[in-house]
This record gives C-alpha cells, structure tokens and sequence, in this order.
C-alpha cells in the first residue's frame, strides 16, 4: 500500500512539473493576438502617419486650387506701392492668399476662405505643410469679417520656417479647423520661391525702416489702347487715401478701396463705374456700367507705368 501511495505521489510532481515547464516556454504573444484589434500597439500608433496633410491628400484628396491662380511678390516700397505676397488670379482682383510687411519685421497673411462649419468664434488653427516638409506647422488663425473681404488673419516672422518649406517645396497642403468640417486645400508652390525671394526682405527685421509715405505722389501711364493716364495718389499719410485720374483731358477722383492683392481705387464719372487696380508698375482700368452686377458691361484696359 506504501508503495502505490509513494508512486501516485511521484507520478502527480512529475505532471505538475511538465505542465510548469510547458508554461515557461509558451510563445507570449499569443495570448495577445486574441484581443489585438481591440488596441494596437505603441509601436503601431506611433507609425501611422495620422497628422501629415500630405499623407491625407494621398489618402482622402484635397480640394486642389485652380491653375489660374499663380503667385506674385514684390519688395517695391515707395510712395505708391508697398511689398506684397500673393496667390491670385493676374490682372484681377481675386485673391486666396495676401501676405505684407507688419511692424517688427513680421509678415501679416490674408487668407479669403469661408470659416468651417464648427468653427467656435472666431479663431481657428491654420495647419500647413509641403511635400518638402519635416512636420505639419500649425498657427492660430483669427477670422475677420469685414463684408467684402472676409478671411482669416495669420502674423509671422519674416524668417518663419513656413516661408522655406514654400521656397522648398513643389506643393503645399492648406488646412483651417478641424475634423470633417476642416477647410483642406492643395496648392501648387510654382513661382512662390521667386515671389518670396522678392518680398521677404523688405519685411525681416534687418531692412531698412521704410520712409513715411508722402502726401501725394504721381504716376504716368501708358495703355494698350494708345492713352495715357497720369495718376496722383493724395492722402497717403492718412487715413482715407484717394486717387485723382486724368484720361484725355477729363479728371475723375477715386477713394480706395479693399483689394486684395495691390491696391483698388473706386468711383463714378459721367455715369460710368470707375475702377483703377495698381499692383507693382502694372494699372488696370475697368469701366462698367453701375446698373450692370453681372460685370457684362466691363471693359478692362491694361497699362504701364512709364
């Protein structure tokens, strides 16, 4: 009897043993593989590039902008033009993007795009990045609604890295807000490096302090059509600039306007809608007639400064 009882007892250490070493030698992770699309890993969340605009673009596309729109820069600072970065339609008044020089060497930046949906007030946060990018930069963004040129206002510094991704890149990838009521655009960067060569230093801290504007300065032109225009702009250290045009003997007195890109100069003579557009030595005259909203009776004549 002694010795069955001394054999059961050797026989159940010897399973336990077995079942201890099988224990030891198991293969860990598949006790994880049962729940493993329930949490991924660190490692699995660290790899999925989530906050790249352009692995999203890749992913869900942006709204890509029209080719008609191209940019354009100047570091003119005189008594009639001042430095300026801009994304528009040439010879228009349509403009995405509107960058100038703001005190202590900083760059202020329109941007004319609706404000998403869920938008709490007015701030939002302007997410950007290129396919020449290391990271996604993000700004706070305020919107501004003045009735016609309704946008979001952007302040930074001149040598912001944002301006050498630009200069870097072929494409940038745009987004204002968050979620699926963000704004996500795609804008291609051909010309930006020129335009930004041309514009940023007059603005960086390093430039020469620009002079107070004079009262009234004075431009001639020459138009496609053979006439000439010579035009003083009055008022400039003021508030309420205006535009005083001379074409074949009649006199007409324009009040600027919001623009853009460039400046805008507005008014009636003779019954006709006025409206004179100056961007670098470039002018353009539109007549129209006040009773047409549709612009079909717009007549768009090009000059040059002399």
């Amino acid at each position: 009897m002694n010795m069955m009882h001394h054999f059961v007892r050797t026989l159940a250490m010897a399973m336990l043993a077995a079942l201890a070493l099988q224990a030891c030698t198991a293969d860990p992770s598949a006790a994880d593989n049962s729940d493993a699309g329930a949490q991924a890993s660190p490692a699995q969340q660290e790899a999925e590039p989530g906050t790249s605009l352009a692995f999203e673009w890749s992913a869900n596309g942006f709204e890509q902008i029209e080719a008609r729109y191209q940019w354009s820069g100047s570091g003119v600072r005189d008594d009639v033009f001042q430095p300026h970065f801009a994304l528009s339609v040439p010879e228009t008044d349509d403009a995405i993007w509107s960058s100038s020089c703001a005190a202590g060497g900083k760059v202020e930046t329109q941007l004319y795009l609706a404000p998403p949906k869920g938008m709490q007030g007015n701030r939002a946060t302007f997410r950007f990045e290129t396919d020449a990018s290391n990271k996604t930069l993000a700004y706070p963004a305020r919107y501004v609604a003045d009735g016609q040129y309704d946008g979001f206002a952007i302040v930074q510094a001149a040598n912001d890295p944002m301006f050498a991704d630009m200069k870097a890149g072929k494409w940038a990838y745009i987004q204002i807000g968050e979620g699926s009521d963000a704004t996500k655009l795609r804008v291609s960067l051909a010309g930006a490096a020129r335009s930004l060569g041309a514009f940023l230093p007059a603005c960086s801290g390093a430039a020469k302090a620009a002079r107070p504007a004079a009262a009234t300065a004075t431009a001639a032109y020459t138009c496609d059509d053979g006439r000439t225009i010579t035009a003083s702009y009055l008022g400039n250290d003021t508030d309420t600039p205006v535009a005083r045009l001379a074409i074949d003997g009649e006199v007409m007195l324009l009040a600027q306007a919001i623009s853009g890109s460039g400046a805008r100069y507005e008014g009636e003579s003779s019954g006709t809608k006025i409206t004179w557009l100056t961007k670098a030595e470039d002018g353009v005259l539109i007549t129209a007639s006040p009773d047409s909203a549709d612009g079909s009776s717009e007549q768009t004549t090009r000059c040059l400064a002399r």
